[in-house]
């Protein structure tokens, strides 16, 4: 057992660099999401002249340039949305850009982040 544990005890230097290596590039990802895509994913189709969404679900529009167009009649790409995941899922903060680059280190919902 005191070898096991030793042998353990080594091991944990190692990890430690490879954890703060994979700290700095989700750190480096998160500060360049912040430049590229900040305040983007808060526009989605809403009724023109209300404040209801067209969709169910919705997700980020464009109104102009690249990006998803309202497909649907008497709709308009508005802010003032939340945002995709209640909020969660943007590049306005440090905080939540580290969490959406997770996400997709992670590959757990990665593709959904993509498609945003």
């Amino acid at each position: 057992l005191h070898i096991v544990l030793n042998s353990i005890m080594k091991a944990m230097v190692p990890l430690l660099h490879i954890a703060l290596l994979v700290l700095f590039v989700i750190i480096i990802y998160a500060i360049i999401g912040l430049e590229l895509f900040i305040g983007r994913m808060h526009k989605t189709c809403f009724f023109v002249g209300s404040d209801l969404e067209s969709e169910e679900d919705p997700s980020p529009c464009a109104f102009s340039g690249h990006g998803r167009a309202c497909a649907q009649n008497n709709t308009e790409c508005r802010g003032r949305w939340e945002g995709p995941n209640g909020g969660i899922t943007n590049f306005d903060n440090f905080f939540f850009a580290m969490l959406t680059v997770f996400q997709c280190i992670t590959m757990e919902g990665w593709t959904d982040v993509l498609y945003w």
